[in-house]
């Protein structure tokens, strides 16, 4: 018996980690999950690159244009010089269709200057089996 309920056990145990496991991995595949990845890369990493892994369609096509633009500023090194601190808050959530919309409160702290607020609205959308980033926008906000 204290053979065959060891087997149990480990059986056991190997089933909950295995549910653990797929539990973590379909989370990443979320919309929150999605946005805050890509909140984290796009405004607090400043690392465009890093953030068209998470996006789709016009977000896409956005990040491609800033990384051309910004490209002789990556070779000299002063995007992480110049990088501010960055604090952000998930205010709303909203469902749309197949859309999912994503409402953030952004505090930008650059250097020697007062602090930025902004309103950031990411969109995301399932395109095949993940879900993308596929717009985004920011505005001024006095909060």
């Amino acid at each position: 018996m204290g053979l065959t309920g060891g087997r149990m056990k480990w059986g056991l145990l190997n089933l909950v980690l295995l549910a653990i496991t797929t539990a973590g991995c379909s989370q990443g595949n979320t919309p929150e999950a999605v946005a805050e990845r890509f909140m984290q890369a796009y405004y607090v990493q400043i690392d465009q690159g890093q953030a068209l892994e998470f996006t789709g369609a016009l977000a896409r096509e956005r990040l491609q244009q800033e990384l051309r633009a910004v490209a002789p500023l990556r070779r000299s090194g002063s995007v992480a010089e110049a990088r501010p601190e960055v604090r952000y808050t998930l205010s709303r959530t909203q469902p749309e269709g197949r859309q999912v919309l994503l409402y953030y409160d952004l505090t930008i702290t650059p250097r020697h200057v007062p602090p930025m607020l902004k309103k950031v609205l990411i969109i995301t959308e399932q395109l095949g089996q993940q879900w993308k980033v596929i717009n985004f926008t920011e505005a001024d906000s006095t909060r």
